[in-house]
């Protein structure tokens, strides 16, 4: 549309500028902003429109407007009865704080999500659950800008608190990085104990699900669990947990595979300690067998170390 038709009413002028937006045409239609907003009808108009400039003025990158725009629409319908209104002004809420993360203002950034989360927190319903648990994940990683990184445990336990009995799978996806995330911050603060608790709790929670995202963070669990049963110097039980990955997961593919093989390689560190040579040599052999053909960087190294192994112990036993 090379001109616009002064009677064009805000249905048509809307259909207009999500066209240019489509295009890319992100200047073009900044232009439309004044005649939506004069053509608006209601506060829902208003609201679509002044959203829409919002986006554009975040594909143009012009990261102060658009915090100014979205301060607009959270001052104008903050205190908004329609449930359209309410719930996509969760996304103002959200992109903004995305802005703050974008340009390091984490202070403001953490400010952000505590106001959408304390907004929000009471209606979990499944249109704003995604919006909540990304605010809350975010905000983990936003207090680790901040501060001690052991501080974001709080919020990953406030987020798996307020969303595991999700019926959502995208959901439950988050919940369970969550989880993970708890279990990998304890284990790098050395609190083993409680972090092979929080790997059981994921494990025990999330093991009989049939998301295979789901479940390569069970299956790395059960190997990070076993890494922390092995600082405690129980290498009996850390083998025990390598088994359980490889015996449950070893038909898979992908990146659940992957742990099946780091499962495999972690085992013969193990038993090299302890001397079992004879096991040590038959889980090499396990692991070229299962492995060789791999192209996964990682894998192959894994392959590489136990044919090294596999070399070396042949080399000794003839002898």
């Amino acid at each position: 549309m090379s001109f616009l038709d002064d009677n064009l009413n805000f249905e048509k002028l809307y259909n207009e500028f999500n066209l240019r937006v489509q295009n890319r045409e992100f200047e073009d239609s900044l232009f439309l902003i004044p005649k939506l907003l004069e053509t608006a009808q209601n506060d829902i108009d208003v609201f679509y429109a002044l959203m829409g400039e919002a986006t554009v003025l975040t594909n143009l990158k012009k990261d102060d407007e658009v915090v100014e725009s979205y301060d607009e629409i959270i001052d104008r319908f903050d205190t908004a009865k329609d449930e359209t209104i309410i719930k996509f002004l969760a996304y103002a809420y959200y992109n903004k704080a995305l802005i703050f993360a974008k340009q390091k203002e984490y202070k403001k950034e953490l400010d952000t999500y505590n106001k959408l989360i304390e907004k929000y927190i009471i209606d979990t319903s499944t249109e704003l659950e995604i919006v909540l648990v990304k605010a809350y994940l975010n905000k983990a990683i936003c207090i680790s800008e901040l501060e001690e990184q052991k501080n974001s445990i709080a919020v990953y336990k406030e987020l798996v608190k307020n969303f595991e009995n999700s019926e959502n799978e995208h959901i439950l996806e988050q919940v369970v990085e969550a989880c993970y995330n708890i279990a990998l911050i304890y284990g790098k603060y050395e609190e083993y104990e409680k972090s092979i608790s929080s790997y059981d709790y994921l494990i025990s929670k999330f093991e009989k699900s049939s998301n295979e995202n789901i479940l390569e963070f069970v299956a790395k669990s059960y190997v990070n669990k076993a890494s922390r049963l092995k600082d405690m110097h129980k290498n009996n039980e850390a083998l025990k947990n390598y088994d359980e990955v490889i015996n449950r997961f070893e038909n898979f593919s992908g990146k659940i595979l992957i742990q099946v093989a780091l499962a495999l390689h972690n085992k013969t560190i193990i038993l090299s300690q302890l001397n079992e040579e004879k096991e040590l040599l038959n889980v090499c052999i396990k692991i070229i067998d299962k492995f060789s053909s791999s192209h996964e960087d990682l894998i192959s190294n894994i392959v590489s170390s136990a044919q090294v192994i596999k070399d070396k112990e042949r080399f000794n036993n003839s002898f």
